[in-house]
């Protein structure tokens, strides 16, 4: 995935299709010339609010539904600014955290 590219994930049809994007990881795994590989996992119950709790996981926030898809790619973008800043893969915790403290707006 290109420096700038935005991330062009359908979320909510994942979420039909029973899977999550969790987390991105950052030149954790060198299997492959992309250094950016999505973490995807299955999620069996509560499919419409996953998201949504996970961010109220994460942040302490309940965002409104609107916004939660585009907050969340928001949020992956960031780790991996923040990941080659440091030249590391730092945690989609911090890297939440961190959006909400350095850049979320509050809309």
């Amino acid at each position: 995935m290109p420096n700038n590219e935005e991330f062009q994930i359908n979320y909510e049809n994942l979420l039909k299709l029973g899977y999550a994007v969790v987390d991105i990881r950052y030149k954790d795994y060198d299997v492959c010339n992309d250094s950016q590989k999505l973490v995807i996992a299955r999620v069996d119950s509560d499919r419409d609010e996953f998201y949504q709790d996970m961010l109220k996981q994460y942040t302490s926030i309940e965002f409104k539904p609107s916004e939660i898809f585009e907050i969340w790619t928001d949020i992956l973008a960031h780790k991996i600014k923040t990941s080659r800043i440091l030249n590391r893969d730092i945690a989609i915790k911090v890297a939440a955290l961190d959006y909400i403290e350095t850049v979320y707006t509050g809309r």
